[in-house]
């Protein structure tokens, strides 16, 4: 079967991008696979090379991210039409949903949520009413929950992206591989807990994806061909950071403490790549399972955390096991999801998307 070229098809679904709707959903699914394996021992040389290869999914996000504020927001670009369809469709489900975590978790347990974590960062000694407000700041509700300050950070610098889009180039290229050097001193904050350092440390990937999103054509035809060589670097790449002692994300609490080079740059890079190369020829068939996951991505990154909650306070996540335990629970988490934003969506119809995203 010939292979469908998104630049060139006219039909609605290849306006779509029937490749990147692919590609979103096997970024969610990694995504959520990533927060399947705490009590997975990782002691063998292939555990840890393939958690550090699962490991750092958030960075495909971002750069899905930057690639639709071009392709999609740009065009039409109006700054608070913008930011407003960013507050309904990611802050205000982000927002009562963490709003009911925080009672449930206080109402069963007695206390608020990640306290003593925040009272370590930002502390000590504060109040409820200044925990609950830090939780909002920082994510720090439910573990993938840290996106969504720092995601709406970046929403608010599209001006700045805006302006990026205009540059030359090369002047493009020498930003974002500068900023790229950056993040790889940087790195991510521990526990996720500042916004800010998140925003430095991603930047670099939301500027990939307007890059992507400009010059497609060519890096399609570049990458064409390429997805086994790209799959092995990505693969070699997590392996090297095993060697070098890195396991799973490498983080640190302050941006200017020295705490070695992060690899996971490369590696995610190399990733993002090969996942774009997969997911064109991929789209030479029609996969249903994918695009309906695709469209319930938001969905499914905002309710995984809750059946993931609910399994760890339950001791059902700490069983011993290996990655076959791991494809257990994501299999649970993923189920789980789906079923309850159907649920939600038959319930609430369009108004779904303020609660959950989609």
């Amino acid at each position: 079967m010939a292979l469908m070229s998104p630049d060139k098809n006219n039909s609605k679904e290849d306006r779509r991008l029937v490749y990147f709707d692919y590609f979103r959903a096997l970024a969610i699914l990694l995504i959520i696979l990533g927060h399947c394996y705490n009590a997975w021992p990782r002691s063998h040389i292939w555990d840890a090379t393939l958690v550090n290869f699962i490991s750092g999914g958030t960075a495909l996000f971002v750069f899905i991210s930057g690639f639709f504020f071009h392709h999609v927001y740009f065009a039409k670009y109006h700054y608070w039409s913008f930011i407003e369809n960013k507050t309904l469709y990611v802050f205000l489900p982000y927002l009562t949903l963490s709003l009911l975590y925080i009672a449930y978790f206080y109402l069963t347990r007695g206390e608020v949520v990640m306290a003593k974590v925040i009272n370590e960062f930002y502390g000590p000694d504060l109040t409820n009413t200044s925990l609950v407000i830090m939780n909002l700041l920082t994510g720090r509700t439910l573990w993938a929950y840290w996106y969504v300050p720092f995601a709406m950070l970046l929403f608010l610098l599209s001006p700045v992206f805006v302006r990026f889009i205009s540059l030359s180039m090369n002047t493009k290229l020498i930003i974002t591989g500068s900023l790229f050097i950056l993040s790889m001193f940087v790195q991510r904050p521990s526990w996720e807990i500042n916004p800010i350092h998140s925003l430095i440390y991603y930047f670099p990937y939301y500027l990939f994806g307007i890059i992507y999103s400009t010059e497609r054509v060519n890096i399609n035809q570049w990458i064409d061909g390429k997805a086994w060589l790209l799959f092995f670097c990505t693969i070699a790449v997590a392996l090297i950071m095993y060697l070098l002692g890195q396991k799973d994300s490498m983080g640190k609490a302050s941006i200017f403490m020295w705490h070695g080079i992060d690899l996971m740059i490369f590696q995610k890079t190399t990733l993002i790549l090969f996942m774009l190369a997969f997911t064109i020829r991929l789209q030479q068939y029609d996969i249903s399972f994918l695009k309906t996951t695709a469209n319930m991505s938001f969905a499914f990154f905002f309710l995984h955390q809750w059946a993931l909650s609910f399994m760890r306070s339950t001791g059902l996540m700490d069983f011993k096991h290996g990655f076959e335990g791991v494809l257990l629970i994501f299999g649970a988490a993923v189920i789980f999801s789906y079923i309850v934003a159907r649920i939600i969506k038959r319930l609430l119809g369009t108004h779904s998307r303020y609660v959950i995203g989609w």
